[in-house]
């Protein structure tokens, strides 16, 4: 159960980092213009989703 929390951590910052870039770079809003830019703003509320998620399943290993 630890090591499933630890790989939604991962797969979480994952979806942070991309969320972050197609958001907040330049490179990135080039490449999710106009209606595509709601995948990285969905990549990254579902990675904070995902956060909640690995925290919860960490404290339930932990009990």
């Amino acid at each position: 159960m630890k090591l499933l929390a630890v790989l939604l951590a991962l797969l979480r910052l994952a979806g942070m980092i991309f969320g972050w870039w197609g958001m907040e770079t330049v490179a990135g809003r080039r490449q999710f213009d106009e209606m595509a830019g709601i995948i990285p703003l969905v990549t990254g509320v579902v990675s904070f989703i995902l956060l909640l998620v690995a925290a919860g399943l960490y404290y339930l290993a932990n009990r």
